[in-house]
C-alpha cells in the first residue's frame, strides 16, 4: 500500500510539474493550429492524471486523519477540474449552450461552492491559524462560484462567446495547478523568502497574475 502510495505521489509531481511548463505553450502558439490543439490535448490529459491522482491523494489522507491535507488536496482537484471540464466543453458548443452542458456547468460550480463553503468553515474553526488562513482564503473563493450559479439559473443563455469561455477555463486550471504546486512542492522555497503572514503573497500570487492575462486575452480576441 505504501509502495502504491508513492508511486501514485510521483506520478502526480511528474505530471504537475510537466504541465506547469507546458501550459504557456500553447498560450504563445497561433491559436487554433495543428500544434496549438496537439499540445493543448496533452496539457488538458496531464491536468485529468493531476486532478484524479490528488483526489485519490486526498482520500487517503482522509482515512490517514490526516485532514486538513485531504480537504485542502480534495477542494484543489475540485476546484481544477470545474474550469478544466467547461474549458474543452465550451468548443462543444460553439453554436449554441446545450441544456446538458448548462446543467453539468451548474452542478460542478454547486459542488465546488459547496466544497469552498467547508473549507471557509474548517478555516473560521480552526481560527486562521497556520494553515487555517489558507483554507479561509481559497474556501472563500469557492463560495463567490456561487454567485456565478445563481446567474446562470435568474439569466439562461443560449449563446457564448465560446473563445473567451475557453480562454478563461484553461487559464484557471493553470492557476490551481501553480497554486497547488506553491503550497505544496514550493513551501520550502518560499518559506525562506516569506515568514508568517506574508506566505499569503506566493499563495494568491498565481490567482492575480491569472485574473491579469486573461483578461488581456479576453480582451485581444475581441478586438479580433
Amino acid at each position: 500500500m505504501e509502495t502504491l502510495s508513492k508511486a501514485l505521489l510521483a506520478v502526480h509531481v511528474f505530471c504537475g510539474f510537466s504541465s506547469i511548463i507546458l501550459f504557456w505553450i500553447p498560450i504563445f502558439l497561433k491559436k487554433g493550429s495543428d500544434l496549438h490543439i496537439k499540445v493543448g490535448k496533452v496539457y488538458v490529459f496531464l491536468m485529468w492524471i493531476i486532478v484524479i491522482s490528488a483526489a485519490i491523494l486526498s482520500v487517503e489522507n482522509y482515512i490517514q486523519g490526516l485532514y486538513i491535507p485531504a480537504a485542502f488536496l480534495g477542494f484543489l482537484s475540485a476546484i481544477t477540474a470545474n474550469p478544466l471540464w467547461y474549458g474543452i466543453a465550451i468548443l462543444k458548443n460553439k453554436k449554441g449552450l446545450s441544456e446538458s452542458y448548462r446543467k453539468k456547468h451548474m452542478m460542478f460550480n454547486l459542488f465546488v461552492a459547496l466544497f469552498g463553503a467547508i473549507l471557509l468553515g474548517y478555516g473560521i474553526f480552526l481560527k486562521g491559524q497556520g494553515q487555517g488562513i489558507l483554507m479561509i482564503i481559497f474556501g472563500t473563493l469557492g463560495v463567490f462560484t456561487g454567485g456565478n450559479i445563481y446567474s446562470m439559473y435568474k439569466n439562461p443563455q443560449s449563446k457564448s462567446n465560446w473563445i473567451k469561455e475557453h480562454i478563461a477555463g484553461m487559464m484557471i486550471s493553470g492557476i490551481a495547478c501553480y497554486t497547488a504546486f506553491i503550497v505544496f512542492g514550493g513551501r520550502t522555497f518560499f518559506g525562506q523568502i516569506f515568514s508568517d503572514n506574508l506566505m499569503i503573497i506566493p499563495w494568491v500570487l498565481p490567482t492575480v497574475v491569472g485574473i491579469i492575462i486573461i483578461k488581456y486575452y479576453q480582451k485581444s480576441f475581441v478586438r479580433k
